[in-house]
């Protein structure tokens, strides 16, 4: 993998991570804490979750095709590197205290959530760029096959 290519995919981790957390902070903070606020120190402790997030997967990655079971294993050690780090800023933000299990469960939820959206968009467009490739090597094949 080329060092543009890791920049690229730490940049679409880091934006999908980040951007998960504040659509979920917004309906969050809108529809159940409708009197909190979120200071400055929140906003940096979510870009440095991403941050993180998207540094820890580049060790994970090494080629550009592999199995699925080795994905899988990938993405539940990346996983769990968001899951600690989330939890880990998130407790030294005061995010939530261990003594509520109702917000450490909610937080759970909402790190599974994000993370199982963005395995499932990179799954997506991975899906279709195989298709256009493919779609791309029958219409050259059947070219190739017609003499034109």
């Amino acid at each position: 993998m080329t060092i543009n290519e890791k920049i690229q995919t730490m940049l679409k981790i880091y934006t999908r991570i980040v951007t998960g957390i504040f659509f979920f902070l917004f309906f969050y903070l809108h529809f159940i804490m409708n009197d909190a606020m979120v200071g400055v120190s929140d906003i940096a402790g979510i870009h440095l979750c991403g941050i993180i997030s998207a540094v820890a997967y580049l060790p994970l990655i090494t080629d550009k095709e592999y199995s699925k079971t080795k994905m899988i294993v990938i993405n539940v050690v990346h996983f769990l590197i968001v899951n600690i780090t989330v939890l880990s800023i998130g407790y030294f933000l005061k995010w939530f205290t261990f003594k509520n299990y109702k917000t450490v469960a909610g937080l759970e939820s909402m790190i599974l959530l994000i993370y199982a959206i963005m395995v499932f968009i990179e799954y997506k467009i991975d899906n279709c760029q195989a298709a256009r490739m493919n779609k791309k090597i029958q219409e050259r094949n059947s070219r190739s096959n017609t003499g034109v």
